[in-house]
């Protein structure tokens, strides 16, 4: 593996691959590299995006507060800038989340990443019955609709719409209550159902994703899917490969994958 020094000197121009695993060069445009962390410095984030050019990823995933600097870091290049809202629990209120989302926009946030409030879905649920609990479906739909009309009433540096991807935590969800919530985001118009924050113990799985595939293709919809949480390694990209369009994924499993040897705490 090479060190961060060696990778520079490898890529002194973006997307020359001089020190890309070959294997990678068609994963990593399917790749949200991505820092959640409050605590990261302005330094960390830049190095975080000279990475993204080498690896040439689809987008960096950043806290709200990083936006800024990462919009102006990838400015001149094709790589987007992606961000949460209401994370990592989804608990904010409506009205709470479209703030966030018009501010993160303003600041070049290219793609959203809100949470739904699955805690929301989920708190009425009786699991002996397979009954819908209405209220709780019609309230999911209602609050990606109102982040889909604000994203897509706005334009990312490409000129194309702003993407809004829905995280509903289902690893905390029954494989019903799964299906729900991709019924919502369908209905809400949601460009992207996703399965995790990753900061709960139970990721992406199998039998979800398959459920929100399926669940897609019934009514006939694009939807797309992101498998996020306890992502790591090829053996996770190929099990989820077949259906979905977009891996969330810690920089640090990136890096290794791509060869770049990180020391724990930085370069």
């Amino acid at each position: 593996m090479k060190n961060y020094k060696e990778f520079l000197k490898l890529n002194e121009s973006p997307f020359i691959m001089g020190g890309i695993k070959t294997e990678m060069l068609e994963y990593n445009p399917m790749i949200d590299y991505t820092l959640l962390d409050n605590n990261a410095s302005d330094e960390e984030i830049i190095q975080l995006c000279e990475k993204a050019r080498i690896f040439n990823v689809k987008s960096v995933c950043v806290m709200p507060k990083h936006v800024e600097l990462a919009a102006k870091e990838l400015s001149d290049c094709g790589i987007l800038v992606c961000t949460v809202i209401s994370f990592p629990e989804g608990t904010n209120k409506l009205e709470s989340k479209k703030t966030e989302t018009y501010k993160v926009i303003q600041d070049g946030a290219d793609e959203v990443d809100m949470v739904l409030d699955y805690q929301k879905l989920k708190a009425s649920w009786d699991n002996e019955i397979d009954d819908i609990p209405r209220d709780q479906e019609f309230y999911a739909a209602e609050e990606v609709s109102a982040l889909a009309n604000i994203c897509h009433e706005a334009k990312n540096k490409k000129g194309e719409i702003v993407i809004l991807k829905v995280i509903v935590e289902s690893g905390l969800l029954t494989e019903k209550q799964t299906e729900t919530a991709t019924w919502a985001c369908l209905q809400g118009g949601a460009d992207f159902i996703k399965t995790s924050t990753g900061k709960v113990n139970v990721g992406a799985e199998l039998n979800k994703i398959k459920i929100m595939y399926d669940t897609i293709k019934a009514n006939g919809a694009d939807m797309k899917i992101k498998a996020s949480g306890g992502v790591r390694d090829m053996n996770d990209i190929n099990k989820y490969m077949s259906y979905v369009d977009r891996f969330g994924m810690g920089w640090q499993s990136v890096d290794t994958l791509n060869g770049l040897e990180s020391n724990g705490t930085g370069y």
